[in-house]
This record gives structure tokens, sequence and C-alpha cells, in this order.
């Protein structure tokens, strides 16, 4: 093909995929916001900072009577912001009222976006949308992604007159709000605002899919080396007990996990516990996918090592 034919597609067409974005030098704005009734804070915002990508949030569950009216909300910020813009709307249907599911969802999202466009993309995080859970993981996770850009969207004008409100939001005379009762609060477990580090986290992943079973030092080193999570690496060092492999795996694997608090002994000494800190940093940072069952885990050591697999059923 003719290169000023190319060069003319890649023009015309800069959204044709990544590659073209890094030829045209074309930004790409996506903004992330969350619904459950309003509109215009989701629409409004996305016209004003000239949004490419639009992602809502939102929550509709199957078999609910609500279920037809939640997406007619969506369907209608959507109808608002194709009006003026060619925007590419993506929706996400998630649990908008739980707080380790959005910054885990949001999270998600930033990183899509960034594998897909790279530098070429600006991000920004809609706070003053949907559920006060969701406001909380936006905030956090622009404080974790620094290139990241929350905002907040101040009310202009109400639909509902302040007199008809009162009536609204009053019970017998007193006022009560927009909710007549409430679910007992819950506790969110939190962490530091700097992402884990990764290979903590996979340390971690590997705890929790032992399952609270008891395995040795010396067994679970084994097992972390044949699933590649961890290596022992000698070192060059005057003092021989400082360089063996128990040594190192305290030093490396163990003691950050219990510093953190996200592991803890449990019943007998080679009982290894996720605690709820923990148990929240795998919600928001892995996938379901990336846990290994418990006999995936001793077989990838014992095929091949068949003496050792009595050696693993004996430390249970």
């Amino acid at each position: 093909m003719n290169p000023i034919i190319i060069f003319l597609e890649t023009i015309n067409n800069p959204h044709k995929d990544s590659g073209s974005m890094t030829e045209t030098g074309k930004r790409i704005t996506s903004v992330i916001s969350c619904t459950t009734m309003e509109t215009v804070r989701v629409s409004d915002p996305a016209l004003f900072y000239e949004a490419d990508r639009l992602h809502i949030i939102y929550m509709a569950q199957d078999g609910s009577d609500k279920k037809d009216f939640y997406e007619s909300v969506v369907d209608e910020i959507e109808r608002k912001v194709r009006e003026k813009r060619d925007v590419e709307v993506i929706r996400h249907n998630s649990t908008v009222y739980r707080f380790n599911v959005m910054l885990r969802l949001i999270n998600d999202i930033i990183k899509h976006e960034r594998d897909e466009f790279g530098e070429f993309v600006h991000i920004y995080l809609n706070i003053s949308s949907g559920t006060s859970e969701f406001a909380a993981a936006a905030m956090c996770a622009g404080m974790m992604n620094k290139d990241c850009i929350p905002f907040s969207v101040a009310v202009k004008e109400h639909t509902i007159l302040f007199d008809k409100f009162l009536e609204m939001a009053s019970s017998e005379g007193h006022p009560v709000g927009d909710a007549k009762s409430v679910y007992r609060p819950r506790m969110i477990e939190t962490f530091n605002f700097e992402p884990p580090d990764e290979d903590l986290v996979r340390y971690l992943l590997f705890f929790d899919s032992l399952g609270g079973r008891p395995y040795t030092t010396g067994n679970i080193i084994k097992l972390l080396e044949a699933n590649d999570i961890w290596r022992y690496r000698p070192t060059k060092t005057k003092d021989p007990g400082k360089n063996a492999a128990s040594v190192q795996y305290n030093r490396v694997v163990l003691t950050p996990l219990i510093e953190k608090g996200w592991l803890r002994n449990g019943s007998s000494k080679n009982r290894w516990i996720v605690t709820p800190s923990g148990r929240a940093i795998l919600d928001i940072f892995t996938d379901e996918d990336d846990r290994i069952p418990i006999p995936d885990l001793i077989e990838s050591y014992t095929v091949g090592h068949a003496c050792m697999s009595r050696a693993f059923r004996d430390d249970e």
C-alpha cells in the first residue's frame, strides 16, 4: 500500500488501534463515573472534559424489579452525551455498594486504559456521582495512580423543589432524609495508598491457596520454588547462617507479610492464616483465576519427586 494512503488512513481514524495512537499522538480522554439515579452529574462532566470514552459503573441485578429503571438511567446518560459528542460508552454492571469491589473495578479500568492507549490517555475520576463507596474508592484510586485526575461536581439546580423535598424526606414532622432505614454498618479494611508490592501480593496469594493447612517451612519453600513464586538465591556472606534458605525466606517472604498485618500464625506453628486486611488486598489486587488450588501446588512439585508426596501428606 502507498505510504501516503497509510498516513491518511491513520489521520482519519485515530482510534483504529493503539499503534495508530502512537503514530498520531492524539490523546484520548477517559472518564470513569458511577450512577444510581444521577444523569447530568455523569453526562455533563463527560462533555466538559470532551471524553472519548465514558465508563459508567452501575448496579442492575437480574431478577430485581428495579433493574429496568437502573438500565434506563444509563440509557439516558448515553443519550445525553451522544447527542453532543461521539463518545464510546462502556458499561460496568457491578456491586456499587461494596468499597473493595469498587476500588478493584476502578483499578482494573485504569489498567485497561493504560494497556490500550499508554501515555496517550488522560483519565478522570468522578467522585461526585454514584454511591459513597464508589466515591471513596475513586479518591483512593486517584491517590494510588498519580496521573489520574479526581474531580467533583456541585449541584447547581435540583429536580425537586425544596418544599417538596422536605415533604418527601420527613416523617411525622421529623427530618429523616432520603433513607428511611439502613443496614448495619460494614467496616472497611484500609491500607496505605501506595499500591502494594506485587511480589508480596503473590506471596500472600500463595498462603491463601494453602487454605490454612499446616506445612513445614522446608516444604513451603519447596512449593514456592516449584511454582516459581519465590526462589532461594545464595549470596556472598561471611556468616553461612545468614545465607540459609529458611533465613532468606523469613526475611523476604514471611516477615514482611506479618509486619503489614496481612498474615498471622494459626492454631499451630506451621499454619498461616490470611487476615481481613490481607483478604482486602487479595480482593482488590488479584483475580479468582490467579488462585492456585492446593492440589495443583503440591502436584507441581511432586511430579518427578514422587517420594515427596508422602511428606506433604504427613504435614497435613
